[in-house]
């Protein structure tokens, strides 16, 4: 229920390369919270976000294809927050049973392109802008009063997802990063750093935030969820029923080890249960919990049965989860000293140095 879920609101922090001089740095841009509505009335707030070098870089190419079109500063806006909701502004390869690829998950069987063509970012962006004319497929700028109507829905007319819903929530997202990327000077309220903020992760940690904090507003599924994305779950005992009926099974979302079992792919292949992830890296205190860092939960009864993410370092932490049935994935404060199911460990899981692509799940 995204209404009911406070969720923190963050700067939003991008690494621009877009010269010599800002290349890795970290970018502080304000945010403002968006209240978006989910289809059913409910509501959360798009929280901020950070961005490795992978995403600037393809953020940079759907950019310039808008300068080159000569298409206004709100096209730039509408393409970053659609890709942002599509891939995470990653060039993703299809996963097995699926065909969409690229930045926008455009799909070749219904004649956005060939593979290579739509894995290639400035082939996409353009089908997202101006369509497919030889497979009779719209883009943005077919679409009448587009620079008019509200920014998700002219993304939901071009991706026709049937969520269009999801895009809203990075729509402050998608202007800012189209305003620092498409003036010289950078925009109001856009400030660069060479050091990483306090309390943040580097960028490959970062990426794994990312994953998780773009799910926010995804309910939780008893079974649901993993590498590749949320899914569908399964009812067992008393888990998975909401109201008399098995909401598992017909509705696509994660459940807790589901989510973090997805955040953490690109880089490390965690096992799918909490009580196996417990086991999946280093015992550290939760005191010295770090962004990235699982937190866990367990009683006598039950053993672990639950399972959150380090967001940002402090007192409390600030975690991301997928809570339980009726919930949706939203991000919380934890303060350890009253939380008596805390685990006085947490696991601290050790990323490459650098960041890459997130790899394709085993089928």
């Amino acid at each position: 229920m995204l209404g009911a879920a406070v969720v923190m609101v963050f700067p939003m922090l991008l690494i621009i390369s877009g010269s010599s001089s800002a290349q890795g740095q970290w970018c502080n841009v304000a945010q403002t919270p968006q209240q978006i509505s989910n289809g059913n009335g409910d509501t959360t707030v798009a929280a901020g976000i950070q961005l490795d070098q992978e995403q600037t870089s393809n953020a940079k190419s759907i950019v310039e294809v808008v300068q080159e079109d000569k298409l206004p500063v709100r096209a730039a806006a509408i393409a970053l927050m659609t890709s942002m909701q599509e891939s995470s502004l990653r060039d993703l390869q299809p996963t097995p049973g699926h065909d969409a690829a690229g930045l926008f998950q455009q799909r070749p069987a219904v004649g956005w392109g060939t593979l290579s063509e739509v894995l290639d970012p400035v082939y996409s962006t353009n089908a997202f802008l101006n369509g497919v004319p030889a497979a009779h497929i719209g883009g943005l700028t077919s679409i009448q009063g587009w620079q008019q109507m509200d920014m998700a829905t002219a993304a939901e007319m071009v991706q026709v997802s049937g969520v269009g819903y999801e895009y809203a929530k990075w729509e402050n997202f998608g202007t800012a990063l189209a305003a620092a990327l498409t003036s010289s000077s950078g925009a109001p309220g856009v400030t660069c750093t060479n050091s990483v903020p306090p309390g943040y992760g580097g960028p490959a940690v970062s990426t794994v935030i990312n994953r998780a904090m773009g799910e926010l507003g995804e309910p939780y599924v008893w079974g649901g969820g993993g590498a590749a994305g949320p899914s569908t779950g399964f009812c067992s005992g008393d888990d998975g029923y909401l109201n008399g009926t098995c909401f598992a099974a017909t509705h696509s979302g994660f459940d807790c080890s589901g989510l973090v079992q997805y955040a953490w792919w690109p880089y490390v292949q965690l096992p799918r249960v909490a009580a196996d992830q417990y086991n999946a890296g280093t015992h550290i205190p939760v005191a010295s919990a770090q962004p990235g860092d699982l937190l866990f939960y367990s009683n006598t009864s039950e053993g672990i049965y639950h399972v959150v993410m380090v967001v940002k370092a402090g007192d409390p932490l600030t975690v991301v989860e997928a809570p339980h049935t009726g919930e949706d994935v939203d991000v919380q404060q934890v303060n350890p000293a009253s939380e008596p199911d805390l685990m006085p460990m947490a696991v601290h899981l050790t990323p490459p140095t650098t960041a890459s692509s997130p790899s394709t799940p085993a089928s």
